[in-house]
């Protein structure tokens, strides 16, 4: 088993994913870490031990077919997209969100399986980051003022993963660069749903959801109308959300059998999971901000 002692990470500020990278790759210990940050991005966050590069930006499908050239040339051996979320391989999920599952699974594509014999690729599909959907609200489910919006019925089954697995999984990924080439690898430690996430919520807040009024298959079909008279960007606040709690689109990756899934993989070492444990860690972070 190898691994890659030398990570570059494209864009790193904030709180989200690339500063958990940064963490678990250093955590590790078996790699020098640097980051290629925009120019006008904060990077306050980033530790003394991460080399710091700034760049321009790049964001439009050409520049990111010349970042690729670059890593080719820079001699990189494996490249691992922002992909962060679902399956972009199947025409289902594509189709609901053509201006950001379309372009990513385009990307892929197009750029990265043309040249994997040149430039080896892994995609992460996380699902949904729970702790960051609480945090922000995403799932309909509103933490603060109690309430609920559930998509149809809200028991639809889905993957769910955290910002810390998730930022483990991919140092596991790259610890397997055999078995991890050139593939999507699925996380799903364990699946959930609106439901039991407002049961685990109101048993550990000790508070009863409201339930909002919400009709599910017309905001859906209302936000694809959107999008192809107007491009109308705003509809991927329903079509993103609609990925996880439809059942149709498969974003319950062990009950789809979206293989390989990391958790199943032998050589990839990842730790329990479960939903009780998600929100006791987020309530328990709120009770303490709030102290």
């Amino acid at each position: 088993m190898s691994s890659f002692s030398k990570i570059t990470l494209f864009g790193a500020g904030g709180t989200n994913i690339g500063y958990r990278l940064i963490r678990a790759f250093l955590a590790d210990g078996a790699h020098q870490v640097t980051v290629l940050a925009r120019s006008g991005s904060t990077t306050s966050s980033c530790p003394p031990a991460v080399k710091l590069v700034k760049i321009s930006d790049f964001e439009d499908h050409e520049e990111l077919n010349a970042l690729v050239d670059a890593c080719l040339r820079a001699g990189v051996t494996r490249f691992i997209p922002t992909e962060w979320g679902f399956d972009y391989d199947d025409p289902a999920c594509r189709e609901l969100c053509p201006p950001v599952f379309g372009a990513k699974g385009k990307f892929v594509d197009d750029v990265l399986r043309p040249k994997e014999s040149e430039l080896q690729w892994t995609a992460v599909a996380s699902s949904i980051w729970l702790d960051w959907a609480l945090d922000t609200k995403f799932l309909g489910v509103d933490p603060e003022a109690h309430t609920v919006t559930y998509w149809r019925n809200g028991s639809a089954q889905w993957s769910a993963t955290t910002l810390p697995y998730t930022a483990e999984a991919v140092v596991q990924i790259l610890r397997n660069r055999r078995a991890t080439a050139n593939k999507r690898i699925s996380l799903s430690p364990f699946e959930t749903s609106q439901r039991e996430i407002v049961a685990e919520l109101e048993r550990q807040q000790g508070v009863k959801y409201h339930e909002l009024p919400f009709d599910a298959d017309a905001e859906v079909a209302a936000a694809k109308r959107k999008w192809t008279a107007e491009k109308d960007m705003g509809s991927i606040y329903v079509t993103i959300p609609a990925v996880v709690l439809l059942p149709e689109y498969g974003t319950a990756f062990q009950t789809a059998a979206k293989s390989p899934i990391a958790e199943e993989m032998e050589s990839v070492k990842l730790p329990p999971m479960s939903v009780a444990e998600v929100v006791e860690q987020w309530v328990r972070g709120i009770n303490s901000a709030e102290a």
